[in-house]
């Protein structure tokens, strides 16, 4: 042992720039509460409640008397649509959330004992891993946004692959995978790691060829990595269960355009104390000075950050609409193909910063209630311009106006919707209707 004095030099995570990628990603409940966190702590700041209820009554009245005629559509402005994109009623009494995969990370960052920087590191990269509890950002762009050092970083990735759910925090399927085996499992690791595609096919004998093992170590080995979780995120707010939902943003239509409003209502407004002001301007105390001085700079920045969050929200939802004007106008049959880089581009932002501006946000329209990320469609298994969700409109059109005694074939659904110019396999038919909880054709006979 040994007492000694050393100097390095460390990047550390912004508080800052922490603070600002919080409230961009907050929606406006969640934004609420943390204004009302902020009032409580810093007397400087004031908190004005949304508008009563007559007040946003009247507001929205005004917003949306275009949809006055509307009233055929009455019902679809009634529902919202969830995260797998099927339309569920609203209830009328609200739901307790369950616990997000983030929330239940952040809660063990929260019991484990770690330096100061390191903790805003972990922070920061669980606002980073998906739903399903992968880390897709790349260590540049991690390292760019957060300030720190890509050391700092593997050391914060490092500890959440050691929480709970296992496997969560991994870059692709392989390391998930893992991550879950124990270190003792050597075979099944190896596997996991370097012949997924392998296992995919089932290639027994080929694996025992290239790993040495014998056919039945590897089958198990094999049944083994099968029974692991490949998205241990999705165990987490999976199971949605209907809410009260505020829309963040409002689109309106017009004969020659589409206006796109933000929903000032959706959360309180915060501004500075003239109290406080008042105290000091009249005040001498150097000390009083600084402290409010202090807390004036906080409230200055919270509100400057709220206003860079409804900003960007509002310029990738103009790009949204601009993008996907078919859908606004004709409906979800119309739904196009559209990924985050794009808009990314359109609005001049990273692709990283699109998707923590539209998480846990929702637009209303003339066709309903939707997140913003329902407006992000990859392309169909068939390739083209149309959507996946656009052919499953069809599909679900054509499986309804059937004969329900003669019900059509995955097959000659296939020739109907190719006939109608949409080129799919009778398998990609029949993955579509399995996903949309429809039975094949013998289940929907009707004698």
């Amino acid at each position: 042992m040994e007492l000694g004095v050393r100097l390095e030099q460390n990047q550390v995570l912004a508080p800052r720039v922490e603070q600002s990628v919080r409230i961009l990603q907050m929606d406006g409940v969640q934004l609420g509460e943390y204004l009302k966190e902020l009032a409580l702590e810093n007397p400087v700041a004031e908190v004005e409640p949304p508008p009563r209820r007559e007040q946003k009554e009247k507001l929205a009245q005004r917003k949306l008397e275009w949809l006055e005629n509307q009233t055929r559509r009455e019902q679809e402005n009634m529902g919202y649509y969830d995260d797998d994109g099927d339309l569920t009623p609203e209830q009328n009494t609200p739901a307790p959330q369950e616990e997000s995969l983030a929330d239940h990370l952040l809660a063990q960052a929260e019991l484990t004992a770690v330096p100061k920087a390191l903790a805003a590191a972990v922070r920061y990269v669980i606002g980073c891993i998906d739903d399903n509890g992968y880390l897709k950002t790349s260590p540049g762009q991690m390292c760019a946004e957060a300030a720190a050092s890509g050391a700092l970083l593997e050391q914060a990735v490092a500890l959440i692959q050691s929480f709970d759910p296992p496997g969560v925090g991994a870059r692709d399927l392989a390391e998930c995978l893992c991550l879950q085996i124990p270190a003792s499992d050597t075979l099944a690791r190896r596997l996991a790691r370097d012949f997924l595609p392998e296992i995919a096919k089932n290639r027994v004998g080929a694996l025992a060829s290239k790993t040495g093992a014998s056919a039945a170590d590897v089958e198990a080995a094999i049944a083994r990595i099968r029974r692991l979780n490949p998205k241990p995120g999705a165990l987490y707010g999976a199971h949605s269960i209907p809410h009260y939902i505020t829309p963040d943003i409002v689109v309106t239509g017009f004969e020659d355009h589409y206006n796109v409003m933000l929903c000032e209502f959706a959360y309180p407004q915060v501004r500075l104390s003239e109290r406080y002001l008042q105290i000091a301007r009249e005040t001498t105390d150097p000390e009083v000075i600084q402290y409010i001085s202090e807390k004036i700079d906080q409230v200055n920045w919270v509100i400057k950050c709220i206003e860079n969050r409804n900003r960007t929200l509002v310029e990738v939802a103009r790009a949204i609409v601009r993008r996907q004007e078919r859908f606004f106008r004709y409906g979800p049959q119309r739904l196009g193909v559209l990924r985050m880089r794009e808009i990314a581009g359109d609005v001049g932002l990273h692709e990283s910063t699109v998707s923590r501006a539209v998480r846990g946000k929702y637009l209303q329209c003339a066709h309903g209630v939707y997140p913003l990320r329902y407006f992000f469609v990859k392309g169909p298994e068939h390739g083209g311009t149309v959507s996946s969700e656009a052919v499953k409109y069809k599909l679900r059109a054509l499986i309804d106006a059937e004969d329900r005694a003669h019900p059509f074939s995955d097959r000659a659904l296939c020739g109907l919707l190719t006939a109608d110019g949409v080129n799919v396999s009778r398998r990609t038919v029949a993955k579509y209707r399995a996903e949309m909880g429809v039975a094949g054709s013998s289940g929907r006979a009707r004698g």
